[in-house]
């Protein structure tokens, strides 16, 4: 189902009781992350992060909102609408100012995902299942203009929030619910954030051509037309559709990835996308 983009700005900004245990996450073990999910190079040729990006969601257990670190075992429920995004060791990002403009993909991916603009997108690599990837890098969310805002993460209080104006936000793919078939496996979905292109502040994506189709999305191509930099963060989270029914299990904002288990994580996971695109005034920045 496909969420208006009122609904989705609420989400945004509404944020219930926070995650007491939340904690920072180095760029190092973002990228050590997405190395042992084999996400990287499986599906991201290669990942080198300026920048800790990151998600919450809505906890099934208790309603409070977790922090998502890079690896996390998501219910179907939970891998609902973004709380919040925020970001974390900005300085290391190179051409950023005040006025720099971010953009937000989720997506299940298969290729190399960059962006330059503040836009958000979700891509699911795997489906609809991991030995059938016919739907390969299915984008379910895109989405630009995103600025850095004053106020602090309710949820990590060192990381600072991206919001989005009403006035700016449409979103060139509306967020959709992932929803992937039991029995399908461990699928991976990819958040990833990209500086966003000065051109794109006033005008479409579709002013260079870019359509509206979601499955089998060519991220190098996209990449080229838009013509993005590397992300300058990302992470990720996974749904197993072999636990619950269907459903998913929770790991609560905890990571359930470790170097022992990449190898068979490699074997069974399905990879969504989400890259968010981060933009300069005339400038883009790589990553």
């Amino acid at each position: 189902m496909l969420l208006p983009a009122g609904l989705i700005a609420l989400a945004l900004a509404t944020i219930v009781s926070a995650d007491d245990n939340a904690v920072s996450v180095s760029t190092l073990d973002f990228k050590n992350r997405f190395q042992q999910s084999g996400i990287v190079p499986e599906v991201i040729a290669a990942l080198d992060p300026s920048v800790s990006f990151y998600v919450s969601y809505r906890a099934a257990a208790d309603g409070h909102t977790e922090l998502l670190v890079p690896g996390s075992s998501l219910t179907i429920a939970e891998a609902g609408v973004p709380l919040e995004f925020s970001v974390e060791n900005l300085n290391n990002a190179t051409n950023i100012t005040a006025q720099t403009r971010y953009l937000i993909y989720l997506v299940c991916c298969q290729t190399q995902e960059s962006q330059s603009d503040a836009q958000t997108e979700q891509l699911d690599a795997d489906a609809p299942a991991r030995d059938n990837p016919s739907a390969r890098n299915l984008r379910h969310y895109l989405a630009g203009n995103y600025t850095l805002s004053p106020a602090m993460s309710s949820v990590l209080t060192t990381a600072q929030r991206l919001a989005v104006s009403p006035q700016v936000f449409f979103p060139f793919t509306p967020f959709t619910q992932p929803n992937p078939q039991p029995n399908t496996g461990i699928h991976r979905f990819i958040y990833a954030l990209y500086v966003q292109p000065a051109r794109f502040n006033t005008v479409g994506f579709e002013s260079v051509g870019m359509e509206q189709e979601t499955a089998n999305w060519n991220l190098s191509r996209w990449r080229t037309q838009l013509g993005l930099g590397p992300a300058i963060g990302a992470t990720f989270f996974t749904i197993d559709t072999t636990a619950n029914g269907g459903q998913g299990v929770s790991s609560n904002g905890t990571s359930v990835l470790t170097p022992g288990a990449a190898a068979g994580l490699r074997a069974s996971l399905h990879t969504v996308g989400l890259a968010v695109v981060m933009a300069v005034l005339g400038f883009v920045t790589l990553f």
